[in-house]
């Protein structure tokens, strides 16, 4: 526990030109007895893996019988066999397929629910706390990981508030108790899911007003943080406790990350890179939101702090996030100072004052500093606005708490829209309709086809009846939904 104490390092292979003996200390809680939860237990728990070094990887779980050994004394070893196709995007049984074999188990095992461990008296002692509080602290727990450096829900969406409830319910305890950590220094604890749809920030902020004791003064001892992946990253399933079958893995692993800031982001690639192998597959981690690479809509601020990290040494996640932090406020002043300049070109040109136009498209910031000030020496604001203003970058500004990334993760979810467009046009057949709409039967040629049954998604959903039932039933409903955030959001449809 004393080791998470001074856990400040950034990844080295991402951050510094340095090499490492070995990776640095990370705790992961697993929350949830899901098909992802097994195949984690087997890939992280496996400890042959140098990759898994100074890992310690607990599970909570209501299921007991399933992440225990048979005599429900010590966790259960996880074999997951992997199907190693030669392509994530392209699946097709003709393509070489290799096996690979992980072989692991959790460090420790906590089986929460019942109301006889839901005890919160007011005792310092480690009696007093639940598994799931137990499992976050580390306190008296059968591992050396301290106190939790990630907590991913790995568990379907319907559970996720719920047990965002219980999370709640045990952080506010902890940290009246003091265990989650004292020092500034220490980073956050980072909460998520890896597979935040149904809104996983608003979820999760509802859970916690919820059970939010009376005397909580509003300040954590140690901070908080939200992640969620937009798509699950594993095709994977279990049948027997204790197997696993790993199908495949998701191509694109694509994060919303809140606070949104330099330090949020490079702490949970940190963490995430780890946790989905990330360094051995050659997958890359992608931010959403307004910070995100210019691909997928946003301004490239992660990129480019990414980049500026690596150009230099950085052997800690103070200097690295500084560097990161200065460059993206380097980048909002010269920003700034471009349109200042042409507003006032414009003024001296046009007529128009020069406050008034660098007021005209000035950032809310400048304008609230600004205000009653009318000469163009005060076009900028005096401290601390600006050196708010230049700590942190105008997108990250413009969407502190990652709400539109987020949203994206909760727009993905859209299998309920998916599935039954699959499924009408793998059982319909476009020359006979009425033969199987009579009994919902479908004739399959295996030689013509080449498979012995039809693939769900490789070949339901490369029908064009799939796509033609999709866009119509977008444009029928879906279409509404997005037009009504789009005006909430954007009500004059350009700021």
């Amino acid at each position: 526990q004393q080791s998470k104490t001074t856990l400040v390092a950034l990844p080295q292979p991402l951050f510094s030109n340095n090499t490492m003996a070995s990776p640095p200390p990370q705790t992961t809680l697993l929350i949830g007895g899901s098909n992802g939860t097994s195949t984690l237990c087997a890939i992280l728990g496996d400890k042959s893996n140098p990759a898994n070094a100074n890992h310690v990887l607990r599970v909570a779980t209501r299921s007991g019988h399933k992440y225990l050994d048979d005599n429900q004394a010590a966790p259960r070893v996880w074999r997951c066999t992997e199907k190693k196709h030669i392509s994530d995007v392209v699946a097709a049984d003709f393509l070489p397929t290799r096996l690979i074999t992980h072989v692991g188990a959790p460090d420790s095992v906590f089986v929460y629910g019942g109301d006889q461990q839901d005890n919160n008296d007011d005792d310092a002692a480690a009696a007093s706390l639940n598994p799931l509080e137990r499992a976050i602290s580390g306190v008296h727990a059968p591992d050396n990981g301290g106190s939790a450096d990630i907590i991913i829900l790995a568990c379907p969406v319907s559970a996720h508030f719920a047990l965002l409830r219980r999370i709640a319910k045990a952080m506010y305890n902890l940290d009246r108790k003091g265990l989650l950590g004292r020092s500034p220094a220490r980073p956050p604890i980072y909460i998520g899911s890896l597979y935040a749809a149904g809104g996983f920030d608003w979820m999760s902020r509802i859970a916690f007003l919820k059970e939010r004791p009376v005397d909580f003064d509003g300040a954590w001892k140690r901070s908080l943080g939200l992640f969620g992946l937009k798509a699950f990253p594993y095709l994977t399933k279990s049948l027997k406790a204790g197997e696993v079958t790993l199908h495949g893995r998701f191509p694109q692993l694509q994060v919303a990350v809140s606070p949104s800031n330099a330090g949020s982001r490079s702490r949970v690639k940190m963490l995430l890179d780890r946790v989905l192998q990330n360094n051995e597959t050659g997958k890359k981690l992608e931010f959403l939101g307004l910070s995100s690479n210019e691909m997928l809509g946003g301004d490239g601020t992660c990129e480019e702090e990414l980049q500026v990290m690596k150009e230099k040494d950085y052997t800690t996640a103070s200097s690295a996030v500084a560097a990161a932090n200065a460059y993206g406020g380097a980048k909002s002043a010269m920003i700034i100072a471009a349109q200042t300049h042409k507003q006032i070109k414009n003024a001296k040109e046009g007529g128009v004052s020069a406050s008034a136009a660098a007021a005209a498209t000035a950032p809310p910031i400048i304008m609230a500093a600004n205000s009653g000030h009318s000469s163009t020496k005060n076009l900028l604001p005096p401290k601390p606005a600006l050196d708010t203003l230049l700590t942190q970058s105008l997108a990250d500004r413009a969407d502190p708490l990652s709400s539109l990334a987020f949203l994206t993760c909760t727009l993905n979810s859209t299998n309920q829209i998916l599935h039954p467009c699959i499924l009408v046009a793998l059982f319909r057949d476009e020359a006979n309709p009425e033969r199987n709409e009579q009994d919902g039967t479908i004739s399959w040629n295996p030689t013509k086809e080449l498979t012995p049954l039809p693939r769900f998604y490789a070949d339901g959903a490369a029908k064009i009846e799939a796509g033609k039932l999709i866009t119509a039933i977008a444009g029928g409903e879906m279409y509404f939904v997005i037009d009504a955030l789009e005006r909430l959001l954007s009500p004059r449809g350009y700021d």
